[in-house]
């Protein structure tokens, strides 16, 4: 009798390890198999790993997703089999309770759950090659941003300036004619006018003061002495209408305002996962997103809610017409900077807008101010190329990205008719930089916490395209769960001990699984 206890004890105890075992197994199983529920679309279209906790109603049910965990736990470890009920083994136990005790949801972290999918996911695409070409092409980007801002100073005080020499010439000619003699039957001779230009007439006293005497021999008048203004015109006008020939071909799609992703009250997840990301996480992203998301230039074939989704991602606009009118002018300002740059570095083209400088001083009689005309006249030169530049931007051509002799297109003379003539273009060079080059490049500067809770809201539109997910939310897609499941077992071989405390004992275990998509290549 000895014997058989001590035969059983054994046995009993080797059971009782297996148990364990199939615990865990099951624990496992079953949060995998739970996970392996994930939305399809998101996936098709985008390789991205989401189970909506929501099952389509855009509402967290996690009380659903627990007892469906109980039920397939307990089908696994006590199956039914077909014409025979219930199979039995010695590996029986039961499953008491099953629960997720922690879940990481999409939204979580500024979307951090679905950028590190991307991560991962872009490491095993994106040549380690690609990733420093984008960070090169980002370089430089700030700074002649700001040159951009500073050529509208230049272009503004040159016009102020003359403005108010004109302002200081009328007061001083009404001054002095105020104090003259009326005069009365005034002629002036006709071999007399031809030696004047610009001539002003002061109606009070009926005079005509003949000012800026010139050579009787010179034109007595100068085509368009003076492009500033309407440069100044033309950028207070529609920049896409200056750039684009055809804008009925504009997207006219924008997004609903309303049920948007950073803007409702969103549900919030308790998973432990730090949200570290660093520049090269970043590089990985955008080159993903300029995978499998469209752009100006790059329309993909599937249903999204926008055209120009990079653009959108970049500024964040509803619409698509916003979001371009925000990328052509960031692109204005990026190559007036270069351009502006380029001009103060060439000495031929500093010598030809300060003759025009000068001239234009002295037609409004102001020589002092020759030095701040001179600089007006090329920022209204660096902006004529870079309407030329950026027509040939939208148009699909390449454009370069370092200003030379060799490859500057306008002419100082012409930048008046070349801003105001849609069909002019800068010329198109090999190499150098297209529109998604630029699009990317602005992408690298922008946060981290923009692009993923943007792309985020992008998708979640997108996902609602489909059939089956029109009322899903990405704040209840679960990404990553930690679930607690409890077996209880009853003891089997120690029913033939005699010793009946040790008989009547059953089993309990308690275990976790932690289970992330993050960890999972598409």
């Amino acid at each position: 009798m000895v014997t058989a206890s001590l035969f059983f004890t054994l046995l009993e105890g080797s059971r009782s390890m297996m148990l364990g075992m199939m615990a865990m197994l099951n624990s496992q199983s079953v949060t995998e198999s739970t996970l392996a529920e994930y939305n399809i679309p998101a996936y098709q279209n985008y390789h991205l790993f989401m189970m909506d906790s929501g099952f389509g109603t855009g509402e967290l049910q996690l009380s659903k997703i627990n007892a469906d965990m109980q039920r397939l736990g307990q089908e696994n470890l006590n199956p039914t089999v077909i014409g025979l009920g219930r199979y039995n083994n010695f590996l029986q136990m039961d499953v008491t309770d099953s629960s997720i005790v922690q879940y990481e949801l999409a939204t979580d972290q500024n979307a951090g759950p679905l950028l590190r999918q991307i991560s991962e996911l872009s490491k095993g695409e994106v040549a380690a090659d690609l990733i420093e070409q984008a960070y090169k092409k980002a370089t430089g980007i700030q700074e002649s941003c700001k040159d951009g801002k500073q050529t509208d100073k230049y272009l503004d005080d040159a016009l102020d300036t003359i403005e108010q020499s004109k302002e200081t010439a009328d007061k001083a000619s009404l001054h002095y004619s105020s104090n003259m003699p009326l005069l009365t039957n005034l002629t002036v001779s006709p071999q007399n006018t031809l030696k004047y230009s610009n001539i002003r007439q002061i109606k009070t006293y009926n005079i005509i003061l003949l000012d800026t005497p010139t050579d009787p021999e010179s034109p007595s008048e100068i085509s368009n002495p003076n492009p500033m203004e309407d440069i100044k015109n033309a950028k207070n006008s529609p920049l896409l209408s200056q750039i684009l020939s055809d804008e009925a071909s504009i997207s006219a799609k924008q997004l609903s305002k309303e049920d948007t992703i950073g803007t409702r009250a969103m549900n919030i997840g308790n998973y432990e996962n730090p949200n570290t990301s660093n520049v090269v996480d970043k590089l990985l992203t955008i080159q993903y997103l300029k995978k499998y998301t469209s752009n100006y230039q790059n329309q993909l074939h599937m249903p999204h809610s926008l055209e120009y989704e990079q653009e959108y991602i970049l500024f964040g606009k509803s619409s698509d017409e916003d979001n371009l009118k925000k990328m052509a002018g960031k692109l204005l300002l990026l190559r007036e900077g270069i351009n502006f740059a380029y001009l103060l570095t060439d000495h031929a083209k500093r010598e030809e807008a300060l003759s025009m400088a000068t001239t234009i001083a002295s037609i409004a009689a102001i020589p002092a101010a020759v030095a701040a005309i001179q600089m007006g006249l090329l920022a209204s030169w660096a902006y004529a190329e870079s309407i030329a530049e950026l027509r040939t931007l939208f148009s699909g051509g390449n454009i370069a990205a370092i200003k030379s002799s060799e490859n500057w297109n306008v002419n100082l003379a012409e930048a008046v008719s070349v801003v105001f003539n849609t069909s002019i273009r800068s010329k198109k060079v090999s190499g150098g930089m297209n529109y998604e080059d630029y699009l990317q490049a602005f992408l690298t500067l922008e946060s981290m916490d923009n692009i993923g809770m943007r792309f985020a809201n992008l998708l979640e539109k997108n996902l609602r395209l489909y059939p089956g997910c029109e009322q899903i939310k990405l704040d209840c897609m679960i990404t990553a769960m930690v679930t607690e499941t409890i077996y209880q077992a009853q003891q089997v071989f120690l029913t033939f001990v005699s010793i009946e405390r040790l008989s009547k004992k059953g089993y309990r275990y308690k275990n976790k699984y932690n289970f992330s998509y993050s960890s999972v290549e598409g």
